[in-house]
């Protein structure tokens, strides 16, 4: 999670995570949520909360597991409208100090192949600094959680209504670079 984007910012360090585990609350205020609503290139954000709980996590790792839940303004891709959009997006983290973090690395066997149980593979993120920072853990789960293409509800692309032909054909690149060569 090495970042140059931190719009929120709450550390925690191992210290202050209880034997039981921590419950941490993180409300955005209005300039991280403008910084938030530039980075997913929506019009705005208008909340985002996060219910976290730390825990301890095998030897010497942590566990962060909790919700992020926003509300946000998008551009409909069709309409370039603004469309309302929500996100809730689940938090489950596992964080080891970066010595720690060689007895998950995966190495290949004498073939040089590398046999993975997904079901079974859980490796976690280091923990960078001696810190748990839960304003990046909640910032990139709010990112992952922003849809990519919003549209109104019922709005539909339509290829021939908009000058590009009869549809996909139309729309490759090769189809685009044949209009260029006739002009």
């Amino acid at each position: 999670m090495t970042d140059t984007f931190h719009p929120i910012v709450r550390l925690l360090t191992p210290g202050e995570v209880a034997p039981a585990g921590t419950h941490v609350n993180l409300t955005a205020d209005a300039d991280q949520r403008a910084a938030l609503a530039r980075a997913a290139e929506a019009v705005s954000v208008e909340a985002l909360d996060a219910e976290l709980l730390v825990r301890p996590w095998s030897d010497d790792g942590f566990a962060v597991t909790g919700k992020v839940r926003a509300k946000l303004t998008q551009t409909c891709v069709v309409t370039l409208e603004p469309v309302a959009g929500a996100i809730e997006e689940e938090i489950d983290v596992k964080l080891v100090p970066p010595e720690s973090m060689a007895k998950y690395e995966i190495t290949p066997d004498e073939n040089g192949e590398i046999d993975l149980d997904t079901s079974a593979l859980d490796i976690p993120d280091p923990l960078e600094g001696g810190v748990i920072d839960l304003g990046a853990i909640v910032v990139e789960h709010f990112l992952l959680g922003v849809d990519p293409y919003p549209r109104k509800p019922g709005v539909e692309f339509d290829a021939e209504a908009a000058g590009v032909g009869d549809g996909r054909e139309a729309l490759s690149p090769f189809a685009a670079l044949a209009r260029l060569k006739k002009e």
